[in-house]
């Protein structure tokens, strides 16, 4: 088994609350990213996943160039860098989510996504060892 630490994305890419989704849809876009990251002042309130726009924005019919990051964005599921690929596997099964902020204590390390947890699956070899 793998830990997260080896195969999360470190220094994740982060979002101020107040922007617009129109202006992390640009930022996720430019970054081939499916996550954000969102700080208010110098704390992380919240991830924002292509999901949450689907779900929060479009479905919704809300204007992506008014509604705000933070108004919906979700609460991220935080995991200690020491967990196992497994247990990050089970954690996003469970929760239906693609995204696991990953902490060494009380600070933010990286992402880990469902792509990351696949890679090797498909591949047929490891990239973290």
């Amino acid at each position: 088994m793998v830990k997260v630490k080896e195969m999360m994305t470190k220094d994740p890419v982060e979002i101020e609350a107040g922007k617009t989704v129109r202006e992390a849809v640009q930022a996720m876009t430019e970054k081939s990213l499916g996550s954000l990251l969102v700080r208010k002042g110098s704390e992380i309130i919240g991830i924002l996943e292509e999901s949450d726009i689907l779900k929060n924005v479009l479905a919704k019919d809300l204007n992506p160039y008014i509604a705000t990051v933070e108004s919906v964005m979700s609460i991220p599921f935080v995991i200690e860098e020491e967990i196992s690929d497994n247990e990050a596997s089970d954690i996003m099964s469970q929760n239906k989510i693609r995204h696991l902020v990953v902490s060494n204590g009380s600070t933010i390390v990286g992402i880990v996504s469902m792509q990351d947890l696949l890679r090797p699956v498909y591949t047929g070899k490891t990239f973290w060892t």
